[in-house]
């Protein structure tokens, strides 16, 4: 899929009937693997996609929300984009509303609560250097040092997410919803289907992704009887 429409997915507000779809979460699926891709080869910095959510569990990422009040980040827009206030106000407001929206319904969270970062940083009085520097001095305490298992939990997720994206990527189990789950290269499936062809096609596909050394397959295949 292109970059756009992930993008799309995961910060505009959903429409009516998407809702009643899975369109953003089988998109939410390819953006969680490549934010746990980037994770886990260190050094990065991940704005935005709801890499906090998905990173939170991982001891060693260290989760930062940068705010300010809206007339301040009015002013910013308004510079930024050479645009008068009205039209700034309105991109802010959509933007926000549709990330609110996406995290309702894909995580049932509020993105704007500061229980999900280990530090909020108010922008209006202070300068983008002294945030900088707050923030590399807490990135290197002890508290956010990669240990053994914080990085197998994190290598444990970006497996879990290849399948998942591997399983949403196939026609034949694009419409799966089923708990993937991985432990140190053995992925266990679990959850229903709806038929035995299925339940052999997500395994299949789940062999095939990358770093899997093993599958364990509680797909349980249920026929729902037509009356």
């Amino acid at each position: 899929m292109s970059e756009e429409a992930l993008v799309r997915a995961v910060e505009e507000r959903p429409g009516f009937f998407e809702r009643l779809g899975q369109g953003a979460r089988r998109q939410l699926t390819f953006v969680a693997a490549e934010v746990f891709a980037f994770a886990e080869r260190g050094n990065a910095v991940i704005m935005g996609r709801f890499s906090t959510l998905l990173l939170r569990p991982v001891s060693h990422v260290f989760t930062l929300r940068f705010c300010a009040p809206l007339e301040v980040r009015a002013r910013r827009v308004m510079e930024r984009h050479a645009i008068a206030r009205g039209p700034a106000l309105k991109m802010i407001q959509a933007y926000e509303s549709g990330v609110l929206a996406r995290a309702r319904e894909l995580f049932d969270v509020d993105w704007r609560d500061p229980l999900q970062y280990d530090l909020t940083v108010n922008t209006e009085r202070l300068s983008l250097e002294a945030g900088t520097e707050q923030v590399l001095r807490l990135v290197e305490r002890p508290e956010f040092s990669p240990t053994d298992v914080s990085r197998r939990t994190l290598a444990d997720l970006h497996l879990a997410a290849r399948v998942r994206a591997a399983l949403k990527a196939q026609p034949e189990t694009t419409r799966l919803d089923v708990d993937v789950r991985a432990e140190a290269g053995r992925v266990t499936l679990a959850g229903t289907v709806s038929s035995a062809g299925e339940r052999e096609a997500a395994e299949r596909v789940a062999r095939g992704a990358p770093g899997v050394q093993d599958v364990s397959n509680h797909l349980v295949a249920t026929v729902i009887p037509i009356r």
